[in-house]
């Protein structure tokens, strides 16, 4: 029954909802996995609420290390199911998948305030699920992995309009996997008037930042990764995956962050992955997904499982 009553003298929209619909409900969808799909972890006043998917390893009582995910998409499409973290709750690692704002609902740098919010979150509340707030990693794939690149470099404050958060709660991240990432727009823009790419990516950067192609260009400026290494305290322990075939965002754009990384005195390792195009297969499987679960754990101080002894 709904409980409709005033509160303070109030009744607030939230207070109209059973409290039945109150809890997300525990499923069993991948081997060794217990998940639980769609938990809001903030309520934007004019914007639906920001989910996330939580997935945690089915065995063990945990605290369990934290994967911060976003998925791919071109800022226009996806859904927080998707990825190439399907295996690590198997080995040992929880991911939170974020369901962030796409650039038809919002504009940079808000998506990345939605990464910043779920980091938040756990921080705040992962306990709750099993997770180690203690313990927080970052993970993106394709435009996924450019806001959480763009995240990880905020030393843990907020850069757009404020989200609601706990208070007293942190954004920063343990260390953080990007693959494929486009790290700098101006640079993509830059390639040439004969790519055949210039003018899928002038879409993207108009929609994602707001711009026009002749107008003012200093958010997309802003955003580039490599210049935001140079604005950030404290860059996380980086991991670039990215393959030598890529014919969306060319490997560039990864040695960019690489290099910029390295020469600020940080810590980034780069794997070119030979003949692999953008969002192949590949990077779901052994070979690049242990690599990164190695240095996971590594930042994380963890021991090494068997399994990843055995690697």
């Amino acid at each position: 029954m709904f409980d409709d009553r005033p509160r303070s003298g109030v009744v607030r929209p939230f207070d109209l909802v059973d409290p039945g619909f109150g809890e997300p409900v525990e499923l069993r969808v991948l081997p060794g996995t217990r998940s639980f799909l769609d938990v809001v972890v903030a309520r934007i006043p004019g914007w639906r609420p920001l989910t996330v998917d939580v997935h945690v390893p089915a065995d063990g009582s945990g605290p369990f290390p934290v994967v911060v995910y976003a998925h791919g998409g071109a800022f226009i499409a996806g859904t927080p199911r998707m990825g190439p973290w399907g295996p690590l709750p198997g080995r040992g690692i929880a991911v939170v998948s974020v369901d962030y704002r796409l650039c038809g609902e919002a504009r940079y740098p808000e998506p990345v305030e939605d990464v910043l919010t779920a980091v938040r979150w756990v921080r705040a509340h992962g306990a709750g699920y099993g997770l180690d707030p203690a313990r927080v990693a970052g993970w993106g794939s394709s435009a996924g992995a450019f806001l959480v690149g763009r995240a990880a470099l905020t030393d843990g404050g907020p850069i757009g309009h404020p989200v609601p958060a706990p208070a007293g709660t942190d954004a920063t991240l343990d260390a953080v996997v990007l693959h494929y990432p486009p790290v700098d727009f101006l640079a993509l823009l830059g390639h040439g008037p004969d790519d055949p790419r210039l003018d899928q990516w002038w879409t993207t950067t108009c929609d994602l930042f707001g711009v026009t192609r002749d107008g003012d260009l200093s958010p997309v400026r802003h955003g580039a990764l490599p210049a935001a290494v140079a604005r950030c305290r404290r860059v996380p322990p980086l991991l670039l995956a990215h393959g030598t075939a890529d014919e969306v965002v060319p490997h560039v754009q990864s040695e960019l962050l690489h290099d910029a990384v390295r020469a600020a005195g940080g810590h980034s390792e780069l794997q070119l992955v030979d003949g692999a195009g953008h969002g192949a297969p590949v990077f779901g499987a052994p070979a690049v997904l242990d690599p990164a679960v190695r240095f996971l754990r590594r930042h994380w101080g963890d021991a090494a499982s068997a399994t990843d002894r055995m690697q």
